[in-house]
């Protein structure tokens, strides 16, 4: 419950200002400092609201804990606040080295501390004190690296164009954060710690896989889409391959997901999770979707769209929020069927439609890089089938045998397609001109 009310904060501890210093073509020095000192008022504010809503936050879920784990977690919150726009810098100069270590860092850190405390108190506050360890070392770390402290603040008013282009990156993410937790915020409030436990953990699966391979992938090929702006050749080349790889990723393991879902989350989680796993098999349709429109959001943000992505924030909250909420009337399973299909049938066309539009990619690129993805879905699919022919769902040997098959078909399949050999073997067949783009 402190994790989702600081999660729907945070949107605006950051106000888009990240985007805005990756995706500006020039960054002077004072743009830099005038980025530092925005990020720095926002963070400071948000920080101040953790602190002044705990107590309505914690009447609103009917646990009287939750007002002291957010008055915790709001040090963390400022803390990591305050190396933000020196990750930004980082990212917009492609040292992804400096990123790791800073990042590894302080989740080794932090994690040896929550564990150390869980294991100790089995509370919850393991996790909020765990937390701002880890925020405090990678802000260290990362400042340190950044090699660069801003100066005092000069004139803000003349530096206001970051703040507006922020602005609307931010109410995109809340909104987005809003439509990915309204579930789990309804069941909470209208039903119980444990119902919302096993829906946020299912949640926190399902987001496994964007947060460890497209996340790491987005900040490397995000930072490229923004210095590849005007040269419509080259962002249509960087985005297909984007593409691509989400396609060949996602809707392959959307398609095995409803399969092992409960097995596997039993085998990770123990048997008392095993609601956790019926519920992760629902977000199947949403994991597919993500092959097809995944990076939709840095593509907007890197062609200055920020306005159509602030309004399309609207929509979603309405379509996928809104299926995601009258689920969670009936149920855990139910908020997730409603998020997911709601999110596969109808938020996937629109974002398809929406990123065609305007160019300069277009509907065609889109066939391009969407095909293979697909058709490695399907013969995942049959592998998959084929294997619950032969074994009995339930057991250690079945889940084997699915993720036997269903892995050799996907293999197979990606080296028998030519597009999808020459992204595994060469996956920079053209030439990016990273240096260049880079200057």
């Amino acid at each position: 419950m402190a994790t989702t009310t600081i999660g729907l904060l945070g949107t605006f501890r950051e106000f888009g200002l990240s985007a805005a210093a990756i995706q500006a073509p020039t960054l002077p020095d004072e743009d830099r400092d005038a980025l530092f000192w925005f990020n720095f008022l926002s963070t400071t504010a948000v920080s101040c609201a953790v602190l002044l809503i705990a107590p309505a936050v914690a009447s609103f879920y009917r646990e009287p804990q939750v007002e002291f784990l957010l008055k915790l977690a709001a040090l963390g919150f400022f803390i990591s606040g305050l190396s933000t726009q020196h990750n930004a810098l980082l990212r917009r100069t492609l040292s992804f080295g400096a990123i790791f270590m800073a990042d590894f860092g302080g989740l080794f850190i932090g994690s040896a501390v929550a564990v150390a405390l869980a294991i100790y108190s089995a509370d919850a506050v393991s996790l909020v004190v765990g937390s701002i360890v880890q925020a405090a070392f990678s802000s260290v770390v990362t400042i340190w690296l950044g090699r660069w402290l801003p100066h005092a603040p000069r004139n803000l008013r003349a530096h206001l164009k970051h703040a507006s282009f922020g602005a609307n990156v931010s109410v995109f993410s809340l909104l987005n954060f809003l439509t990915n937790n309204i579930a789990s915020i309804v069941v909470g409030r209208w039903g119980d710690a444990t119902a919302m436990g096993f829906l946020n953990r299912a949640q926190s699966l399902y987001a496994l896989p964007s947060n460890f391979i497209l996340g790491p992938y987005l900040q490397v090929q995000f930072p490229l889409l923004c210095r590849a702006f005007n040269n419509d050749e080259e962002t249509r080349r960087i985005y297909s391959s984007l593409l691509l790889f989400t396609g060949i990723t996602f809707i392959p393991a959307g398609v095995v997901l409803p399969f092992v879902a409960a097995d596997l989350t039993r085998i990770i989680l123990g048997p008392q999770w095993i609601e956790t796993g019926r519920i992760l098999a629902w977000f199947s349709p949403a994991i597919v979707s993500l092959g097809l429109i995944g990076p939709f959001g840095q593509y907007m943000t890197s062609q200055g769209r920020v306005r159509e992505l602030s309004l399309w924030g609207l929509g979603d909250f309405a379509i996928r929020g809104g299926g995601a909420a009258f689920g969670a009337v009936f149920g855990a399973q139910q908020a997730a069927a409603g998020f997911s299909l709601a999110t596969l049938v109808v938020a996937t066309p629109i974002l398809v439609w929406i990123t065609v539009r305007h160019g300069p990619f277009r509907f065609r690129d889109y066939v391009s890089s969407g095909y293979p993805g697909i058709l490695i879905g399907l013969t995942t699919l049959v592998a998959v089938l084929l294997s619950k022919m032969i074994a009995d769902s339930g057991s250690i040997e079945s889940l084997v045998l699915v993720l036997s098959f269903s892995g050799t078909a996907w293999i197979l399949t990606m080296f028998a397609l030519a597009r999808t050999r020459d992204l595994l073997l060469r996956p920079n067949p053209k030439g990016n001109n990273v240096g260049a783009l880079q200057k």
